[in-house]
């Protein structure tokens, strides 16, 4: 008769208890594949109420997933294809491209559940309107894929004329629509000040942040069957910034992120275009009412109100710890999770400004896969500090990284 395993034969009290203390889903299934009695215990145990984001790495042949509640350990490999990965949602949801310019499908990693998206959208070209090929290169959705009323908007590039530059612009479509829209009304401001830098979805609208540090609300209109047939942009907001950044330092990218009811902004630091991030600065967005006086035509005086929006540079993260990624940045409180501090974990996201990257053969791409890791704020007599996950990483012939959400 075989001698049982000692692990087995521990108290099914104590394995519970360990089990509580476990937050990661993937380290507890584990766990219950040891035997039976821990299997038992896992059940007892209470559910992790709460989760973080993973990091999905695609090096070139196979793709890592990496725990943040787990202190970064790798977990199984995932057997994936290699597609671009340029988004996710709540849920194990990803928006990807199996052929890197086309394919784009929104793919549940956890249920195998698929859904085509638009590789197409309808644009005015020479006055006319013309269906031309689209990359989406960021995405976001009003609601879980399954809501009825669930719509997406993107970043994505198309090419006008044959020779001609790519041009980013902003993309919306509905469930099952095959191809996007991408003109709004009215015409969007044009200028370096409002090219796009992310989406993201806050008050029942889409807000896209430019690379001024401007918003453009806009919002939909859907025929009966959900598809969009009509954007409208509801706002054009020139923001102003209240604290900035030194000659010494380059922006490498803008995000917005919602934290608790409130829009933030993420701004990334270097030391130049091509070092490692260095610093971030967040900023929350306030509106400040203004009075105008006028004269009427009788030499009344009356008074009108209108309203200002501004960037407050915020001196703490207060209790927050920020995944920031385009069309996907989260936030979370750090009371949820005592083991954690505050900080901004980030991925390397360079490639969204190379508009050839993913047009070229697989031994000509290659997505940076090195500045990825945590900036700590100051803490007592500590000064801010990155810490860098895989500074030697490889670059991929796949995919720029992405964030998995719970």
């Amino acid at each position: 008769m075989a001698v049982p395993r000692r692990w087995a034969n521990l108290d099914i009290n104590l394995v519970t208890e360990i089990m509580n203390r476990v937050p990661c889903a993937i380290d507890r299934a584990r766990m219950a594949a040891v035997c039976q009695a821990w299997l038992a215990a896992v059940e007892q145990a209470e559910p992790p109420t709460f989760q973080l984001p993973s990091l999905l790495l695609p090096p070139a042949d196979v793709t890592g997933v990496y725990c943040y509640l787990s202190g970064c350990r790798e977990h199984n490999m995932l057997p994936l294809p290699a597609p671009r990965y340029f988004g996710s949602y709540d849920g194990g949801w990803f928006f990807l491209a199996y052929g890197q310019t086309r394919g784009h499908r929104l793919l549940n990693i956890r249920t195998g559940e698929s859904r085509a998206l638009p590789d197409v959208v309808d644009v005015v070209v020479h006055t006319a309107y013309e269906v031309l090929s689209m990359v989406v290169l960021a995405a976001t959705l009003s609601s879980p894929p399954d809501h009825p009323e669930c719509a997406a908007a993107g970043i994505v590039t198309y090419q006008p004329d044959l020779n001609g530059p790519h041009r980013r612009d902003f993309a919306f479509w509905g469930p099952g629509d095959d191809v996007a829209v991408c003109d709004v009304l009215p015409a969007a401001p044009v200028g370096p000040e409002w090219e796009l830098e992310d989406v993201v979805y806050y008050q029942n609208s889409f807000h896209f942040l430019t690379q001024g540090g401007h918003i453009l609300v806009c919002g939909g209109v859907y025929d009966d069957n959900g598809g969009i047939i009509l954007v409208a942009l509801l706002a054009a907001l020139t923001c102003l910034q209240e604290g900035g950044c030194n000659d010494e330092q380059f922006v490498h990218a803008r995000y917005l992120v919602v934290s608790g009811g409130e829009l933030l902004m993420v701004v990334r630091l270097a030391a130049h275009h091509h070092a490692p991030t260095s610093s971030f600065k967040v900023f929350r967005m306030t509106t400040t009412p203004t009075n105008i006086i006028q004269a009427g035509h009788n030499g009344e005086v009356a008074n009108e109100y209108t309203r200002t929006w501004n960037w407050i540079e915020l001196g703490e993260l207060g209790g927050r710890m920020l995944f920031v990624g385009r069309g996907c940045s989260r936030s979370y409180e750090v009371r949820d999770y005592p083991r954690f501090k505050e900080g901004i974990f980030f991925l390397d996201d360079r490639s969204f400004y190379d508009a050839e990257m993913m047009f070229g053969g697989v031994n000509e791409r290659k997505y940076p896969c090195n500045d990825i890791g945590r900036w700590s704020p100051p803490e007592g007599p500590l000064p801010s500090h990155v810490e860098l996950y895989f500074p030697e990483r490889v670059p991929s012939y796949n995919s720029p990284p992405a964030w998995l959400f719970p």
